[in-house]
């Protein structure tokens, strides 16, 4: 089933695990003692997991060379003690979709308590709804009314925002000397790409984006962790071996197996691929067409649309392919979000889904899974979509989420002690406590640097009021580093899970080339025009679904996508000629 794999691809993988257990096995030995910070949830190993507590939204090469680059060299020294420096006591208001409504950071938290104490100031957060954060803090920004500090959904369907607020002076310039007084801020800004970019682009620093990744960073691009679950039981049932990499022809063939073989005895409700429709598309389409919902430039210099590219049409065929043969739910379309998790691991009647999988959460898939299910945790195995050609297909998924943003009136104390906390969560004394808690109580560092955990297994250190030690455990307290990167060395999550992700990492690098897995194109990231917004909005999964759900064999798919097509050009070709005018080379 494997056949289009070469030698050398395999070599260069087997190389990976290697490198990647050996330095685990040795601590990752290294000069200077760099840990990670991250994004796991805090929970010790080998013990009950948590569910995720901060829902997360997506933002959204080598093919040979894809040894990671190395830590940051010399981190900055941690911050000095935090003591009479802020003896002014201050209050900060802050606004993200974080934070917990109507949960107080002051008195119900002891970890929030001794970051409080700790800087001398009094928290109030104000929770932005997740569908309405970005209009909701616009409308504050615009009637200068923002909080002290924000956090801003930056992306390239907000930045023509962003940039219209730094025109109007609406947000609070960074002084030109913070760099020095805050380095550990600065390396994480310089990491993120996307801050220096945006240095060059407004004269200054506006923004301040949290970098997914510091000490930990593991490529450039940087690989996303949608990955594939698989009931590996049923697929070593239907004889073939399990794997860390599947094309999606290759997960056609067995889900159709699995579809005939029933081999789990689920009957009548087995559902071979469970996946919404929003879930379809991002399987069949995006692991198939790097570019398929947006515009990209070509080898030719010029600008091109990328559902009409030929490997977009090659993905949705695939998807009629599944679709037509009973291999997804013949509702899909209808599902409700998490309908397609819920198959997998709640009612057990889904052999494959698709979706995110970052380190934190390699372990609490399983444990859940084993919990609800009362099957061995091993009969769960993760592992990465491939196209049809064989390689990895994804755009830069850039190295932040969310920007640091300041009110242009906020008092100087205030900016300066929230500037002080960052510096904190960005040192080595301080991030790991972002998800783990304090130091000396819950976690600590061996002689080596190892980060080690002083919570029995099962302690809930994140996660809901009731449920966890420290609810205000996140990204909320001044965190400019999230948990992606401290996962990868957390004690509180297994060491095989954690270089099991890092593995999946690498593969992704490894199995790709720079033309499935593109760097950012910063011309287009930036570019803006009431055309191009227009055709943002096409609704690209639910125009594709109704395609596959509407056609009735392979040429009349074929025929309705090219209508499709053809009947899009009059929002898409002005943005073509927008970008071509402006930007072809």
């Amino acid at each position: 089933m494997k056949s289009f794999k070469m030698t050398t691809l395999k070599k260069i993988l087997a190389l990976l695990m290697a490198v990647a257990l050996f330095w685990a096995l040795i601590g990752c030995a290294t000069d200077d003692p760099v840990p990670a910070p991250g994004d796991d949830e805090g929970v010790a190993a080998d013990q009950e997991a948590p569910a995720d507590p901060d829902p997360a939204p997506a933002n959204d090469d080598d093919d040979d060379d894809v040894d990671p680059p190395e830590a940051p060299a010399d981190p900055p020294e941690d911050p000095p003690a935090v003591d009479s420096a802020f003896a002014e006591h201050v209050t900060i208001v802050y606004a993200c979709p974080q934070v917990i409504e109507g949960f107080n950071y002051n008195t119900d938290c002891e970890y929030a308590r001794w970051i409080l104490d700790q800087f001398n100031f009094t928290f109030q957060g104000v929770n932005l709804p997740w569908g309405d954060w970005h209009n909701m803090l616009s409308t504050w920004i615009m009637a200068q009314d923002m909080p002290d500090v924000a956090i801003f959904n930056y992306g390239d369907t907000t930045h023509a925002d962003a940039a219209n607020f730094v025109d109007q002076g609406l947000l609070k310039r960074l002084p030109d000397n913070w760099r020095e007084r805050w380095p550990n801020v600065a390396g994480v800004f310089d990491v993120t790409t996307l801050g220096p970019r945006l240095e060059e682009e407004f004269g200054g620093v506006y923004f301040l984006p949290r970098a997914r990744f510091y000490y930990n960073l593991l490529g450039d691009p940087l690989q996303n962790h949608w990955s594939l679950r698989l009931r590996n039981d049923w697929v070593e049932a239907v004889g073939v071996e399990p794997s860390t990499y599947w094309t999606i022809p290759e997960v056609l063939e067995i889900a159709a197996l699995i579809r005939d073989q029933d081999p789990g005895d689920v009957g009548a409700g087995l559902v071979p691929i469970a996946l919404t429709h929003q879930n379809a598309a991002n399987f069949f389409l995006r692991a198939n067409s790097t570019h398929w919902d947006t515009f990209y430039r070509g080898a030719d210099g010029y600008y091109h649309w990328g559902a009409a590219a030929e490997d977009t049409l090659e993905g949705l065929l695939l998807y009629f392919e599944a679709f037509s043969e009973g291999l997804l739910d013949p509702e899909f379309v209808a599902l409700a979000h998490d309908r397609d998790t819920e198959m997998f691991e709640v009612t057990g009647q889904a052999a494959i889904v698709y979706l995110g999988a970052p380190t934190s959460d390699i372990f609490p898939i399983r444990e859940t899974f084993e919990n609800n299910l009362g099957v061995d945790r091993s009969a769960v195995g993760i592992a990465t979509l491939l196209g049809a050609s064989g390689y990895y297909h994804q755009r830069d998924l850039i190295n932040f989420w969310g920007a640091v943003i300041f009110s242009p009136d906020v008092d100087e104390a205030v900016f300066e002690r929230w500037m002080y906390l960052m510096e904190f969560t960005a040192s080595e004394e301080g991030y790991p406590g972002t998800q783990m808690g304090i130091r000396g109580v819950d976690w600590d560092r061996e002689p080596d640097g190892t980060i080690i955990s002083h919570n029995p297994p099962g302690t809930r250190l994140a996660g809901p009021i009731g449920e966890a030690k420290y609810p205000s455990l996140g990204h909320v307290l001044g965190s400019i580093i999230l948990w992606d990167d401290l996962a990868l060395d957390n004690p509180n999550l297994p060491l095989e899970y954690r270089e099991e992700s890092r593995v999946l990492y690498l593969e992704r690098a490894a199995m790709s080339t720079p033309e499935t897995f593109t760097a950012v194109d910063w011309d287009l990231f930036m570019f803006d025009s009431p055309a191009f917004r227009r055709a943002q909005g096409i609704d690209f999964s639910t125009e594709f679904a109704h395609l596959v759900t509407s056609a009735t064999s392979r040429d009349d798919l074929i025929a309705r996508y090219h209508e499709w097509i053809e009947s899009q050009m009059a929002i898409v070709q002005p943005v073509l000629d927008e970008l071509n005018a402006a930007l072809a080379r």
